[in-house]
């Protein structure tokens, strides 16, 4: 599968370590994907009511906050999502039983094949 469906596609990313975050934009950017890139709970909530927004990838956790309210949201508007987590997705899996999750580190080919995947 290319990464076609990416190109001028719009992408929430919920990611605050910086490394991770670095990473997991610029491989959707060079897949062509436009990247909202959000650290905070607030923020994420606030672009999950972009109305163009395509497709999210959302860590499971931004310090010390969950990211469940940004989940909610997103299922709530119909927005698919990633969880990207190096934690334990058990509950998540159950919670969002439609969302993938990707482990962390992953590479940003398998990021973006995964995005590309909800997508099509």
């Amino acid at each position: 599968m290319g990464t076609s469906a990416l190109c001028g596609r719009s992408i929430l990313l919920v990611e605050s370590d910086p490394f991770a975050a670095l990473h997991a934009e610029a491989g959707l950017r060079q897949a062509g994907a436009k990247v909202f890139g959000v650290q905070q709970l607030r923020d994420a909530l606030l672009m999950a009511e972009y109305p163009a927004l395509s497709a999210a990838v959302v860590a499971q956790r931004l310090g010390t906050d969950q990211t469940t309210a940004v989940c909610k949201r997103l299922a709530y508007l119909g927005v698919p999502f990633i969880l990207y987590t190096r934690y334990d997705a058990t509950d998540a899996r159950r919670k969002w039983p439609s969302a993938r999750v990707i482990p962390k580190p992953a590479s940003a080919t398998d990021l973006i094949m995964a995005v590309a995947d909800l997508l099509n």
